[in-house]
């Protein structure tokens, strides 16, 4: 297999899932209803993946299926996400979202491309998140802590995760 730097990684997995959804792949994928084993939540289909990977297998596997690992754009779809994983890991426990800051640069970016730096971007960071502990905590989890939300945390570790796709109504909207 071949070995890449995160960072390169990175930029590969996001032109590959736009090239994806400009090509119709995920349009096909997500006519309508969602695929089988898919829950629709305002105009998306999410999966959740209950196999522990690390950030960029996580990914990986997103991008394998047509989609990318799931992001928060309101309240609502940190709520959907939360309560989807409780219903299918009765452990609680944490799992990875799209929402990394691996490239140069250092801001957050979702992996399907949209930004989550800009000011009044949503966000749900635990208090103290991101801290970035030892240099290391370049990418995020979900349903962490006291507070169940957002914490920075090495990409190496392992969780399951939540992919995503793009109904037509919303990716050709976004990608034209």
């Amino acid at each position: 297999m071949a070995s890449f730097k995160l960072p390169a990684f990175l930029c590969v997995a996001v032109l590959s899932s736009m090239a994806l959804v400009s090509h119709g792949a995920v349009i096909g994928l997500c006519q309508g209803a969602c695929p089988k084993g898919w829950a629709k939540h305002n105009n998306r289909c999410f999966l959740h993946v209950a196999e522990k990977k690390t950030w960029v297998d996580a990914e990986l596997n997103c991008l394998h299926l047509g989609g990318n690992l799931a992001s928060e754009h309101s309240e609502d779809d940190h709520q959907f996400l939360k309560e989807l994983h409780k219903g299918l890991d009765s452990s609680d426990s944490p799992f990875w979202i799209g929402l990394s800051a691996v490239h140069e640069g250092r801001s957050w970016l979702w992996s399907d491309g949209t930004s989550a730096s800009v000011e009044g971007d949503f966000s749900m960071w635990n208090p103290g998140e991101p801290n970035d502990a030892g240099g290391k905590e370049d990418c995020v989890h979900d349903n962490y802590g006291g507070q169940k939300h957002w914490n920075d945390i090495g990409c190496d570790k392992q969780y399951a995760s939540i992919c995503v796709l793009r109904h037509p109504a919303s990716s050709s909207r976004r990608y034209q």
